[in-house]
């Protein structure tokens, strides 16, 4: 059946037919021709003990290698994972919930197919990702060519050329060993904190995604888990959005929060803190400065490549009255492209494509340069850098705390910076990180065309225009009802209890529409008092109130806060809202990445299945994705 169903998509016109020589088939079976026509089109190779199984059910990994082996004509060499990472990254996946070893629906199949006719119409099949990805690997260690054996092989490329693979420009050298020089840091675990001696948590929102979609390119494109240090929780939940109430009057956001059981721990609680961004019709004029990483180590196709198509998206999306300017560094530094009104929108394109990469990485000078053009062209708007890069800066200063300092003396002339990280090998994260951390703005890794379609179409609001900064929250807890509490994630954005009120204390920014999560699991209280202090007598407000949840922010332009405030009391015995379900799936996973001491009965089945239950607000497909991921974290860690 399945098999009738690709030959009626993608083979309508039918052609040659194979002779038949499975041992299952008798002659006289329904579904010889379109058999017959798959194994000419070498879509269907059948069993390796010379049978068919017509009976069978089609199983996940199988559908995913007979639509890939139709959409490229080629094998890939290590089934299922290299097929099902295809699958994903080109999104055909997109609406299945079966994972590796389970039988597909016909809904799937329909869905799987559709998705696949979509993609071959979009997309030039022998694109340059995939023939990079398969036959030109980068130093990524990569699945495919020489890189699986720790090396990259340029002269793998005239294979292609042989097999019709044409359109390509390389440059056939030596194969030579891959260096890993890539950078993050690793921050200890929050650990459970007592309720009685310790009601404060206080902490910056955080509207990263990097470490989300990093993870995403070890899976898809290196085959292994990320490592340690990279798997950042509060961005892995931050990754998604969810389906929170909109903010109402003249607040910028809503605040909401929500109390169950904690899927992991049976004995606790888990809370669900969401802060919702309000969204807008329109937004006022931009003067926007593209920060272009030209150096030698972007010339890789998932770099300067890969830049060039993201910013070409994010000019689609932009009004023709605002402007942007083109700044590029290397061994130098260049302003490319003077501020120019969007409706000059091919003069823009030109200075993208006409950039090239070369020379070393001057990214101090860059920095500086980019914020000297911003400022000259200042409006009353929005004005912001957008950073492209790997983060590899060697020329200038170049460490962390250097970089921090440069940023802090930018960010109060009124100028955001959004960070976008690119490539593999020799990735920053660290440095990036700290970019957008202090400097007002808000940091992305893009690994694929979908994800710059992400950031720069789907959620551009979120990515380009601030609504408020310097948001903090700081939740109180009851000690009558909390005995102990863990805040997951958020471990570089934890503040001092005092900075709250502080208003010069720098805080994260929440881009429009966007959704900022945080999760605390919670030992509730017997509502006895537990102190063995000597000194100190301890009595208990009659409350049934567990936390209070405080908000402190500021206007873009402001300079004082201004404070929400949301007591929190209904806990809900039952586990059925499918928006919590879900963040706590993506909570646990980032636990098990972690190896964290807390992450109790969590594993990947156990995050598979609760992200099942709330795939219903997926309108990009982002949520199956995560699915599909873990499916593959857990086959590689089997």
């Amino acid at each position: 059946q399945f098999t009738k169903m690709i030959v009626a998509a993608f083979l309508p016109d039918g052609g040659d037919k194979a002779p038949l020589t499975f041992s299952d088939l008798g002659a006289d079976f329904w579904g010889n021709d379109y058999i017959a026509l798959a194994v000419e089109a070498g879509v269907i190779n059948g069993f390796e003990d010379n049978t068919f199984r017509p009976d069978d059910n089609v199983t996940y990994e199988q559908a995913i290698k007979i639509v890939i082996r139709m959409l490229s004509g080629y094998d890939y060499p290590n089934y299922p994972a290299d097929y099902i990472q295809s699958a994903i990254d080109k999104g055909i996946a997109d609406g299945m919930t079966s994972v590796i070893g389970e039988c597909i629906t016909r809904k799937e199949a329909v869905s799987l197919i559709y998705n696949t006719l979509i993609y071959s119409e979009e997309h030039d099949i022998t694109e340059e990702d995939d023939y990079f990805r398969y036959y030109y690997p980068s130093q990524n260690g990569a699945a495919g060519g020489g890189a699986s054996k720790g090396y990259y092989a340029p002269d793998s490329a005239p294979l292609l050329v042989e097999e019709g693979y044409a359109g390509f420009d390389y440059e056939p050298g030596p194969v030579f060993p891959v260096f890993n020089t890539e950078e993050y840091t690793e921050n200890d675990e929050n650990v459970f904190k007592n309720a009685l001696t310790s009601p404060l948590s206080t902490f910056s929102i955080d509207t990263d995604t990097a470490s989300y979609s990093n993870m995403r390119r070890y899976v898809l494109q290196s085959g292994k888990l990320p490592p340690a240090g990279s798997v950042r929780t509060e961005e892995l939940i931050n990754y998604f959005s969810f389906d929170n109430p909109a903010p109402e009057g003249d607040t910028p956001f809503a605040v909401t929060a929500s109390i169950r059981e904690c899927p992991w721990n049976e004995d606790n609680l888990l809370a669900k803190i969401d802060v919702q961004g309000a969204e807008s019709e329109g937004y006022g004029k931009s003067n926007l400065v593209f920060l272009v990483d030209i150096s030698g180590s972007m010339f890789d196709y998932n770099k300067l490549p890969l830049v060039k198509k993201s910013l070409k998206m994010l000019l689609e999306k932009l009004n023709d009255t605002d402007t942007v300017s083109i700044v590029t560094y290397a061994s130098g530094t260049k302003v490319a492209l003077e501020s120019t009104p969007v409706s000059g929108k091919d003069k823009i394109i030109s200075a993208l494509d006409s950039l090239q990469a070369g020379g070393g990485t001057y990214g101090e000078a860059g920095i500086n340069l980019a914020y000297e053009q911003a400022e000259k062209n200042l409006i009353d708007g929005n004005n912001r850098i957008i950073l492209c890069t790997d983060g590899d800066f060697n020329i200038g200063n170049s460490s962390t705390g250097d970089l921090k300092t440069l940023i802090e003396e930018k960010r109060e002339k009124g100028i955001f910076l959004t960070v976008l990280g690119f490539g593999m090998g020799n990735y920053k994260d660290n440095k990036m990180e700290t970019l957008a951390d202090y400097g007002n703005g808000n940091y992305a890794y893009i690994d694929n065309a979908r994800e710059a379609k992400k950031v720069f179409i789907d959620e551009m609001p979120k990515t380009i225009y601030t609504i408020a900064k310097d948001v903090k929250i700081q939740v109180e807890f009851n000690p009558a009802k909390v005995k102990e509490y863990r805040l997951i994630g958020y471990e570089n954005r934890v503040l001092n209890n005092e900075d709250f009120e502080n208003d010069k204390k720098d805080a994260g920014e929440l881009g429009a529409g966007a959704t900022v999560t945080a999760l605390y699991e919670i030992v509730p209280s017997n509502g006895e008092v537990d102190n063995n202090l000597k000194y100190q007598q301890s009595s208990l407000t009659d409350s049934d109130e567990y936390m209070t949840v405080k908000l402190r922010y500021k206007d873009p332009d402001g300079s004082e806060s201004k404070l929400i405030e949301l007591p929190v009391s209904d806990f809900a015995e039952d586990l059925v809202d499918g928006e919590f379900l879900f963040a706590a799936a993506v909570a646990e996973l980032g636990m098990i990445l972690n190896d964290s001491e807390f992450k109790g009965t969590a594993t990947y089945e156990s995050v598979i299945s609760l992200a099942r239950k709330g795939l219903e607000n997926d309108p990009f497909g982002f949520r199956t994705e995560f699915v599909h991921l873990v499916d593959l974290m857990k086959y590689f860690d089997r």
